[in-house]
């Protein structure tokens, strides 16, 4: 049985922005994007995101080259019958197939504060988001050997009605975070602040508004960007100089950076329906491109399948009773033995459609997770092997969040999967 204070953890992560008395509809409006951005995660959502995409959701790594795939090509054959197949009725704990990427953390850092842990770093140091119950706050490096923690930002002591973090991004070069603010005339603004990786002083390297809006950065070869999304009207992308006013990227309006550089068009966000309808609406098929380097990839269909979700790299679709996952140019495309999309629909609405939510790594392309009705899987496509977890989080990044059971918090970290 949980815990009172399992429970509040796994409720706090799944509320989005809070604050002492801002105005009625702040909070409200922050909650409702963010629910909307992260596609239906559920109450055990994975917080090293936090709101982002996932994202803390950024490809620091160098890409491998694909070809620029602005325009879709035409469906690709699929033998079906003959694919590689894993069976998922067969998976095995997260814990017993990869007994070395399993650590475990204190609950607490030194102050008493819970936290999030949004990456590994290397040496025993995790990047981690402090939280309370009122408010989540700017990220730390915590040592877990030595039992440091380095705080990386600081929040205002006075002029602030709202001061809440608002997203962690771990980077080329840099650690940058995303403050939500109302200051104490009711004004809201959005604030970007970095620190290098290997140290140094934290920077504020851009403040948007006045208005209500969410941002998510990236950085590449040292240059920042950041996608603005009003809670009402259309957003664009801009390019963050290191001295100066943010500089709108030309042709980004409507976009959104959705995976490090790579933003795609809000109107071609793909997921499933989630409709009450006997049968699920078609998506539309999502364009990526990287503001950074102009490159633009769409994804290539495969003959009978439905697709479902794609990242810059790896698209997910539905064939029959399976699943099949694929390179974005159609390449290595493996399935799940038949069973895996349950017709009877979901655990909230038997009478809806399938329903899967699919989350990605952050920088290698190879790990799929994957919510379904029967638990959440975490597929290899390197091994094309698959692990569980019963109940557990799931949600964009390379650092899966597995509980707290014994007054620790337990971490499978995709970096150390071999």
């Amino acid at each position: 049985m949980r815990d009172l204070e399992d429970d509040l953890t796994r409720t706090f992560r799944a509320a989005g922005l809070a604050a002492p008395d801002p105005e009625p509809g702040f909070p409200a409006a922050l909650t409702a994007r963010r629910r909307r951005r992260t596609r239906t995660r559920m109450a055990g959502a994975f917080a090293a995101v936090v709101a982002v995409a996932a994202g803390m959701a950024v490809l620091a790594s160098p890409l491998v080259r694909q070809p620029d795939l602005a325009q879709p090509l035409g469906p690709a054959p699929l033998p079906t019958g003959s694919l590689p197949t894993v069976d998922l009725s067969l998976a095995k704990p997260n814990r017993d197939l990869w007994p070395d990427a399993f650590v475990e953390l204190p609950l607490r850092l030194p102050d008493g504060r819970r936290y999030s842990v949004q990456a590994e770093l290397g040496g025993d140091a995790y990047l981690v988001v402090p939280w309370n119950d009122q408010r989540r706050f700017p990220p730390v490096v915590f040592n877990a050997r030595t039992g440091v923690a380095r705080e990386l930002g600081t929040v205002p002591k006075a002029g602030f009605l709202v001061y809440d973090q608002a997203g962690t991004y771990l980077t080329e070069h840099y650690i940058a975070w995303v403050m939500a603010a109302q200051d104490s005339h009711g004004a809201r603004y959005v604030e970007v602040w970095s620190v290098p990786r290997d140290g140094g002083a934290a920077v504020r390297r851009a403040m948007f508004g006045p208005g209500d809006m969410s941002v998510s950065v990236a950085e590449v070869g040292g240059v920042f960007y950041a996608s603005i999304e009003p809670f009402t009207g259309e957003g664009a992308v801009y390019r963050i100089p290191d001295d100066g006013e943010p500089q709108k990227v030309p042709g980004s309006e409507g976009y959104t950076l959705r995976y490090g550089p790579w933003a795609v068009h809000r109107s071609a966000w793909s997921t499933e329906s989630n409709t009450e309808n006997s049968a699920a609406a078609a998506v539309e098929t999502p364009g990526f491109w990287n503001v950074a380097t102009g490159e633009r990839r769409t994804p290539r269909a495969l003959s009978g399948v439905t697709l479902i979700e794609c990242d810059p790299r790896v698209c997910v679709g539905r064939s029959g009773g399976s699943l099949v996952s694929y390179g974005i140019d159609g390449s290595r495309p493996l399935r799940t033995a038949d069973g895996a999309v349950d017709p009877a629909g979901t655990d909230a609405c038997d009478s809806c459609p399938p329903r899967i939510n699919v989350f990605y790594d952050d920088s290698y392309g190879r790990f799929l997770q994957l919510r379904l009705k029967s638990g959440v899987y975490l597929w290899d496509r390197k091994t094309n092997t698959v692990g569980m977890q019963q109940d557990g989080s799931s949600g964009n990044g390379d650092v899966i969040d597995m509980g707290q059971p014994g007054g620790k918090q337990h971490l499978l970290l995709l970096s150390r999967i071999r």
